[in-house]
């Protein structure tokens, strides 16, 4: 029988996106927490019953706000009869950790100086989550972004002996051993390194592995429930592969379990994944039901194989149609060619949106950047996927720079001076070019 909903499942998910003081700001974390929601409450996803799922993000992530959603879990909990509740408790935002005791605090929406009095600490929330007393508890923590996610100065911290830092192993301990059938707690990072959002901007790479655990890709053929061990084991083996691909850094989570191996979810509404099924892409939002909209035109759905032109109604298309404007380039990029194109008018709109360097400085690097589309367009056939990459890292590094951000510049200036390496064989000047524009972009940030 195919269960449709996680009826006993209750989440509370604070993102910590916005604080009082404005350099504090995480404007991805909303998007994670929102992302996670959406999979969360979803029938066909992890099927658990809207009005058993909080978000708070914004104003709604404050001390008071925090401590009303975790009396909010109490109360819904307490509510369940079954004694099979399960509790999910997703935290993401700043963390701080004192030196001097090795207390650990979270960050809230209303943040002000003097910074001590305004935090919360982790051990205060380990109490008031251990009087929750659910069956099954999963904690998730987020806690010490990079890569367009960090605290930019750190003027605040100075002189309280607090530093930031992901949840060290006694914070999370805490939770991990608290009385119940089912504990686990699963941190983004070690505490000595930093959680970085992906390249593309969109969603940070551990919450992003997150929602794919959830979602299918981490489940054996068959299984209809999504258990804490398959998220665990899949995120620890995901991040840390996607952080080096991205920014050749280290991001390794963390976990702790007690107890049983409990599920946390069902898996697409408990279907579970037919075979052959595509996976879920964790940026697409998942739809009600099937939505065709074909403004009159004609639909096709299921396996298709075709051989030859295609026609469709009266529309007949032979051999590739391309539309919208198109560089002309030497060889035959197809494809690549339209990427290449959006990566760089996407770098185009970055440099103008850039809260930093003058007008001056702006129109320099606009001259570099149309020098390097020179050397892109004249690289050989044969190399259009090296150039394609070349223009993707060029993007992630002026999406760094309008967000002011310049620990992630300087990691993607590095990754695209690593890319432009490669084609010095066909395009010299591909490197100098590239090696000017990084030390515009630096000088633009100092």
């Amino acid at each position: 029988m195919v269960k449709d909903r996680f009826s006993n499942g209750y989440a509370l998910l604070i993102g910590v996106n916005e604080n009082l003081i404005p350099n504090y700001a995480l404007p991805t974390v909303a998007r994670d927490a929102a992302a996670l929601h959406k999979v969360l409450i979803h029938p066909e996803r992890c099927a658990y019953p809207a009005e058993n799922v909080r978000l708070l993000t914004g104003s709604d992530a404050s001390r008071a706000g925090i401590r009303a959603g975790l009396a909010w879990l109490k109360d819904r909990i307490a509510g369940d009869r079954s004694d099979n509740a399960t509790a999910v408790l997703y935290y993401s935002g700043h963390g701080v950790l004192n030196q001097e005791d090795k207390s650990y605090y979270f960050l809230p929406y209303d943040l002000r100086a003097p910074i001590v009095d305004s935090l919360l600490r982790a051990e205060d929330m380990a109490a008031e989550i251990e009087l929750v007393r659910p069956r099954r508890l999963l904690v998730i923590l987020d806690c010490c972004h990079a890569g367009g996610m960090g605290i930019k100065g750190d003027g605040a911290f100075m002189g309280t002996g607090l530093a930031r830092s992901a949840a060290p192993a006694e914070a999370r301990s805490v939770v991990a051993l608290m009385r119940g059938q089912g504990r686990a707690v699963l941190s983004s990072s070690t505490a000595a390194e930093s959680s970085y959002v992906r390249s593309d901007r969109r969603m940070s790479i551990f919450t992003y592995h997150l929602v794919e655990a959830l979602t299918g890709h981490a489940q054996p053929e068959g299984a209809t429930d999504v258990l804490v061990s398959d998220v665990m084991s899949y995120v620890s083996r995901q991040v840390p592969r996607s952080a080096r691909e991205e920014y050749n850094v280290s991001q390794t989570p963390v976990y702790q379990v007690s107890g049983e191996n409990f599920p946390v979810a069902l898996l697409m509404g408990g279907r579970g994944i037919s075979k052959g099924r595509p996976l879920p892409d964790p940026f697409v939002a998942p739809a009600a039901g099937p939505t065709v909209n074909t403004g009159g035109g004609a639909y096709v759905g299921g396996n298709i194989t075709a051989a030859g032109d295609v026609n469709l109604g009266a529309k007949s298309v032979g051999g590739d149609e391309i539309r919208g404007s198109k560089y002309v380039m030497s060889g035959n990029f197809q494809g690549a060619v339209l990427n290449i194109e959006s990566h760089l008018s996407n770098v185009t709109q970055a440099i103008v949106a850039a809260p930093v360097g003058d007008a001056v400085q702006r129109a320099d690097l606009n001259s570099l950047i149309a020098a390097l589309q020179a050397e892109i367009v004249a690289v050989p056939p044969t190399r259009a996927a090296e150039a394609e990459a070349l223009a993707a890292r060029l993007e992630r590094m002026t999406a760094a720079l309008a967000e002011g951000d310049t620990a992630l510049v300087g990691i993607s200036g590095a990754a695209l001076e690593r890319a432009a390496a490669p084609l010095a064989d066909v395009r010299p000047g591909i490197s100098v070019v590239v090696g000017q524009i990084t030390a515009a972009m630096r000088r633009m940030l100092d």
